[in-house]
């Protein structure tokens, strides 16, 4: 079976690759946008801004543990570019169980969890109350979508992104089934949008699965030699995975700093404002999830180039999916900017929120062009698994972006938090960039 590395490097190829990560990635958020749809416009407004606060919240647990996809991802890409498929095995393994077993215990902690979350994010009684029934139902799923990041990571590391995209449909179309029906015909609420969306990730993850074994089987058959005690918990694999998963946690937690901060200051300039930024964040995650489809391949082809010591494939590497995402940049802009309203106008029938979104509208046309450069470093960065690095840009960007929240927010309001928050995009790309001259001269062992 001929690896990634092995893999010619044309835009048709990075194209063929990226599309069905961007689908998949697209279709992620369509979670949140169902349960969005479904209460905004079979339920209240507090109920929207509950599932809003809930929604930030809850992925402080999904984003939060990212690193079970970024890691899995760049190990997968390098072993498979060293032509090492024991090794392509093993890191499913270890990252599917783990990503599990990390689910079962922030559900069975959920409640202390919850207690203190409430501490962190300021919102009035009944708003609290509405988000931790939405919380405390999507929690059940928690465990299935944690191993499913893992797997997805795999998947995308070894260049098969269209089984990630299988995965995503069977959950979405779970989804789209399940939560108007428990909303809509049982008067579930909050709890049964939740419960859907819980239920749906449970149907991905058995797809997933299923998925990987038949993968596991085109590409030879299971390794009897990988599927050992000793092989599995092997201390310097372990030991490799151990710094790269806790630097990309210390990454993420920051950049859930940043992002949980936004999601706060929005909340403090209440119930119409947050209603509206949850609708806003709907298009923000799908800018991101839809850009980083080439970030996802450059972490494919940049760590299979990595593991070969190919710095020419590696720079082309970097070229080829860089160009796509510029230009895709540029598309959704203005996609946004001319068709948002709609969306808007579909998402709530509340005039007052209408109006709120409308009016930070075209913050959101600019997030793909200010932030394409993050995620691009990001795919980089990962496929390399320069994690210390990332971790430290990481910590830096999320200071240079609270500091520039606290000096413009103030006297501009609702229109400084959103200003502050694209400065965040352009500090993640700046802080990053410092180290990727370092990358390409670790390149040098052999040029092609």
């Amino acid at each position: 079976m001929t690896s990634q590395g092995g893999m010619a490097l044309t835009r048709k190829s990075i194209f063929q690759q990226s599309w069905p990560i961007m689908l998949a990635n697209a279709a992620a958020p369509i979670v949140g946008l169902v349960d969005t749809f479904v209460i905004g416009r079979y339920s209240t407004t507090t109920s929207l801004a509950g599932i809003g606060l809930g929604a930030v919240i809850y992925g402080i647990a999904y984003w939060g543990f990212g690193f079970l996809r970024m890691s899995t991802a760049g190990l997968a890409a390098q072993s498979d570019g060293a032509n090492d498929p024991n090794a392509v095995q093993a890191h499913l393994f270890r990252a599917v169980p783990l990503g599990f077993l990390i689910g079962l215990l922030i559900f069975f902690s959920q409640g202390l969890l919850l207690a203190g979350a409430f501490k962190v994010f300021t919102a009035s009684p009944t708003i609290e109350s509405s988000a931790a029934t939405y919380i405390g139902a999507r929690l059940w799923g928690l465990p299935a979508t944690l191993a499913s990041i893992a797997l997805m990571g795999w998947f995308v590391g070894i260049s098969r992104s269209q089984l990630a995209l299988k995965m995503q449909i069977i959950l979405n179309l779970a989804n789209v089934i399940l939560s108007p029906l428990f909303v809509i015909n049982f008067g579930w609420g909050l709890w049964g949008v939740g419960i859907a969306s819980a239920i749906a990730e449970w149907c991905g993850l058995a797809a997933g699965l299923w998925l990987a074994y038949t993968e596991i089987k085109r590409r030879g058959g299971f390794k009897t030699e990988v599927l050992t005690k000793k092989q599995l918990l092997n201390p310097n694999a372990l030991r490799k995975l151990g710094v790269t998963n806790s630097n990309i946690f210390i990454r993420t937690i920051a950049m859930t700093i940043g992002f949980s901060f936004f999601g706060n200051a929005a909340a403090t300039q209440g119930v119409i404002f947050l209603a509206g930024y949850h609708i806003l964040m709907q298009f923000i995650t799908i800018v991101a999830l839809v850009l980083d489809a080439f970030a996802h391949t450059a972490e494919a082809v940049t760590g299979a180039a990595y593991g070969a010591k190919d710095r020419a494939r590696f720079d082309r590497a970097v070229k080829l999916t860089t160009e796509f995402s510029i230009l895709f940049a540029v598309l959704i802009s203005g996609a946004i900017f001319v068709l948002g309203p709609y969306f808007i106008n579909f998402l709530t029938s509340d005039p007052d929120v209408i109006k709120s979104a409308r009016t930070y509208l075209p913050y959101c046309a600019l997030a793909p062009i200010m932030g394409f450069a993050a995620w691009q470093m990001d795919g980089v960065f990962i496929g390399t698994t320069k994690t210390r690095e990332m971790r430290n840009a990481g910590i830096a960007a999320v200071i240079i972006y609270l500091a520039i929240h606290h000096i413009i927010a103030p006297s501009l309001g609702g229109h400084g938090i959103w200003i502050a928050f694209l400065s965040y995009y352009l500090a993640r790309a700046l802080t990053l960039a410092i180290y990727y001259p370092k990358i390409r001269k670790e390149m040098g062992v052999r040029v092609n």
